[in-house]
């Protein structure tokens, strides 16, 4: 097998090219590539399908970005964008412009080649998207390893799109390709909302925002226990989503200023709505970007619910990732409260960046942590 041996080495029918994760894993064995990507690829290239014609949807780490040199990478995803833009760079290959989920596809492309993403509302809206924008008889490749795809997923490209052929499954991964028909328009809207009851607000919520349909019940237990906390000078809202733990932090009187982030478009989009309706006299800043690292001020109260995946992987990296920002970004004195499920082993990072760190609540599935810096 090409690349045998080298985790970076990823040798498709379009060449061979270096490639790495980002941000990196702990886990060395985890390439910037999966079956599905090396499927889709094969498929291009038996198509004769690159070039500026192409639009790359859902890229993880920019394996099909690199590989095809596509018109334009469509993603939800700050990280995805950023992997796909290092790994360009690193194999001497032209910048490809990045078009937002919050914005409509690019109308100019023959064929779209797409990961299947990990949220079905999400695919949808995608796909309504690409039928609603694209011309009759544009092609979709669309792949996702076995593990990871809905048994719905070759109907909902039928629903939305046309005719869709199931490809054989090789490596655990399948390809699906479609012709988008003229007669396919059926629609569907990226926000939508829901009633945040320990608020008292009606929120607005999008299709790739974590817990879309209302309030997890992680952020639940901390809006529970957020008047316990001592006021700040300015709280981050790390990992934001739709902003709901920020918002609860202004309304409850813990701070004046607000810092939110998030690496997902929709979520940014998201928490700029709701803090422009809900928080509107606050000195707020919503950033997207890697957690911390594209926030230029530092906030003595970090409110945190972290995520357990990137993209398909889920575990606790991703996490740790974003409480190693807040303890190297943090001041002498600051604060970090996350809220976690109680299986997460947190506590020993923070025990090992924070000079204090104490259970601050817990119940039968989560644990809240409140970490001091020294």
């Amino acid at each position: 097998m090409p690349g045998q041996g080298n985790p970076t080495a990823f040798c498709p029918p379009q060449g061979r090219f270096e490639l790495t994760r980002y941000p990196a894993s702990a886990k060395d064995s985890l390439q910037a590539w999966c079956s599905a990507d090396t499927l889709l690829l094969q498929a291009c290239a038996e198509q004769k399908l690159q070039g500026s014609d192409v639009l790359v949807v859902n890229d993880e780490h920019g394996a099909l970005t690199v590989a095809l040199q596509p018109g334009s990478l469509w993603t939800d995803s700050w990280l995805s964008a950023k992997a796909a833009g290092e790994n360009l760079a690193a194999n001497g290959r032209a910048a490809v412009p990045v078009t937002w989920s919050t914005e409509p596809p690019p109308e100019r492309c023959d064929a779209v080649v797409m990961r299947v993403p990990r949220q079905l509302h999400y695919f949808e809206y995608q796909l309504a998207q690409l039928a609603a924008t694209l011309p009759a008889g544009t092609t979709v490749l669309a792949a996702g390893m076995d593990k990871h795809l809905s048994p719905n997923t070759a109907a909902l490209l039928e629903k939305y799109l046309g005719p869709t052929t199931r490809h054989r499954g090789r490596s655990r991964a399948r390809v699906f390709s479609a012709s988008i028909q003229a007669d396919t328009r059926p629609e569907i809207n990226a926000y939508g909302n829901y009633y945040c009851e320990p608020l008292g607000l009606t929120l607005a919520t999008a299709a790739n925002v974590f817990s879309r349909d209302k309030l997890d019940m992680g952020s639940r237990f901390m809006l529970e226990n957020l008047h316990k906390l001592a006021p700040a000078q300015r709280i981050t809202d790390l990992a934001c989503g739709n902003g709901v733990l920020g918002i609860a932090a202004l309304r409850a009187g813990l701070s004046e200023a607000l810092i939110a982030c998030d690496e997902s478009a929709m979520a940014v989009a998201c928490a700029r709505i709701n803090i422009s309706e809900h928080a509107s006299d606050a000195d707020a800043t919503v950033v997207h970007g890697d957690g911390l690292l594209e926030v230029g001020a530092s906030s003595d109260l970090i409110l945190c619910n972290p995520p357990f995946h990137q993209q398909q992987t889920v575990d606790d990296e991703t996490g740790k990732r974003l409480l190693e920002q807040a303890a190297a970004r943090m001041p002498t004195g600051g604060r970090l409260c996350i809220v976690a499920n109680r299986h997460l082993n947190y506590q020993q990072i923070l025990r090992r960046r924070f000079g204090q760190v104490e259970l601050f609540a817990e119940n039968r599935k989560f644990r809240i942590w409140l970490a001091h810096s020294s």
